[in-house]
């Protein structure tokens, strides 16, 4: 199974975590630049405007309706309404249906700037939880690691609905934030992980930090200062994990063609000509790749390593920790591990939790000085 790792933003700070009076609501991306959209509801629903919450429509259930944008605002089932967008909301802990996948919670559907549809999922965190966790390690890995997994992931999301409360989301249902898949795969296992640890979160003097996850650091973690804005302790690497050694991601290899590389070269603005050579010039001191050096007939340029790795797909360049050697006309790569290498390692999780490790011992090893508290 596939694990997924984060692809992150570049200013991140702590925050101070108050006690919540009511469970922590997320706003999910969901869908996003859609022309149309399909509801179903299978009992009771109301539908109401945005941004007023004023009602104007309820039923005993909606048959895969349509909603689509109109000039003047959005249309459901042939009924316009003049707003931005409306929420759906199912009665009695209904779940609701979008195109082809089942969501707890209410549905947020809204036109963006160019009057195109996006939708989000708003729902409480525990909910959230129920569809990310399985997405993020297998469902039948041991509880310890399932545990340790919800934790993380939980704490990343408060973070992030705090640090986007004025934006249109919280996070994305995809691994530019984490992996979510609604209801519809919703597994036993990784729910029982959820309640087990529900409200708990990872904190460092106080205050909640971005709880970054990846799938194999391959012998160490990276420090979130390699790759980001960031100096935090929990999160600040070289924890040496050798956890982790039985992964499938613990070594791979990758061959780049130099003409695709100059593709990528042109593509971003910065032409060297025919790729001649591709030389590491600096690392990062968990022993990553830093900057790459590429020489081409008419010129050189210096890339960072996370940015080539982006150009390439991280399913290529699985991490920043490799070699390469130019071969006639291929670039050739020998890494280890997968994903940035920062904060807990899924694997080295799993290692671990088969050693017989709780899942509070697993996140303090990973996340160095941070307390485990209740929100």
């Amino acid at each position: 199974m596939k694990i997924f790792f984060l692809s992150l933003s570049l200013l991140i700070l702590p925050i101070s975590l108050a006690r919540a009076e009511a469970p922590v609501t997320v706003r999910v991306m969901v869908e996003e630049s859609q022309e149309l959209m399909r509801l179903e509801i299978k009992g009771e629903y109301r539908i109401r405007l945005l941004p007023t919450l004023q009602e104007v429509k309820k039923g005993a259930s909606l048959q895969k309706v349509a909603v689509t944008a109109t000039p003047k605002g959005i249309r459901v089932d042939g009924q316009e309404w003049p707003a931005r967008g409306i929420r759906v909301e199912a009665m009695g802990e209904r779940d609701i249906y979008l195109d082809t996948t089942r969501y707890r919670g209410a549905i947020e559907i809204q036109k963006d700037k160019t009057g195109k549809l996006f939708a989000l999922s708003r729902l409480d965190i525990e909910s959230y939880m129920y569809g990310v966790l399985q997405h993020e390690v297998p469902y039948w890995w041991p509880m310890e690691a399932l545990k340790a997994q919800a934790v993380a992931a939980r704490t990343y999301a408060m973070y992030q609905a705090q640090v986007n409360k004025a934006g249109d989301y919280d996070l994305k249902s995809d691994t530019s934030s984490q992996m979510y898949g609604g209801s519809t795969t919703e597994r036993f296992r990784t729910k029982t992980a959820v309640d087990q640890t529900r409200g708990q979160v990872l904190t460092y003097q106080g205050k909640i930090f971005p709880t970054y996850f990846h799938a194999t650091c391959a012998g160490v973690t990276a420090g979130a200062q390699e790759i980001w804005k960031i100096n935090l302790p929990p999160i600040s690497g070289m924890v040496h994990c050798g956890y982790c050694r039985f992964s499938p991601h613990y070594s791979w290899n990758s061959k780049v063609s130099l003409a695709e590389v100059e593709e990528k070269l042109n593509k971003s603005g910065r032409p060297v000509g025919q790729v001649l050579k591709i030389e590491i010039i600096s690392q990062t001191p968990s022993g990553r790749v830093g900057s790459l050096k590429i020489t081409g007939i008419s010129g050189e340029a210096v890339i960072a390593a996370k940015d080539f790795r982006i150009w390439i797909g991280g399913d290529r360049m699985k991490s920043t920790l490799f070699t390469v050697n130019v071969v006639d006309d291929m670039a050739e790569f020998h890494g280890k591990g997968w994903g940035h290498g920062v904060g807990l390692c899924q694997w080295g999780t799993l290692g671990q939790a088969l050693l017989g490790h709780k899942y509070e011992a697993i996140l303090k090893f990973y996340y160095p000085g941070a307390d485990i508290t209740r929100q």
